[in-house]
């Protein structure tokens, strides 16, 4: 019986950390899945501040000539 039990003793942990290591394994994946999505959000987002950017310098252009000629026609206040 002593070697009954110390198979069962020896077989639980072995078996535990079989399924950790499965577990340990998984999770490393969709880590790696989290991490490249994000990587793929902060891109797309840098893209957008640069668009945003380009916006920006194009309406303060078009702000500029609007306020020339408003000065020219006389329609400033």
């Amino acid at each position: 019986m002593p070697a009954e039990s110390d198979k069962l003793t020896q077989g639980m942990p072995r078996h535990l950390h079989a399924k950790l290591d499965d577990i340990q394994s998984e999770m490393r994946l969709r880590f790696s899945g989290v991490e490249t999505g994000l990587a793929a959000i902060e891109q797309h987002l840098s893209a957008c501040h640069a668009v945003d950017a380009v916006h920006a310098d194009e309406i303060a252009d078009l702000r500029r000539r609007l306020e020339r000629v408003e000065r020219r026609l006389d329609l400033a206040d």
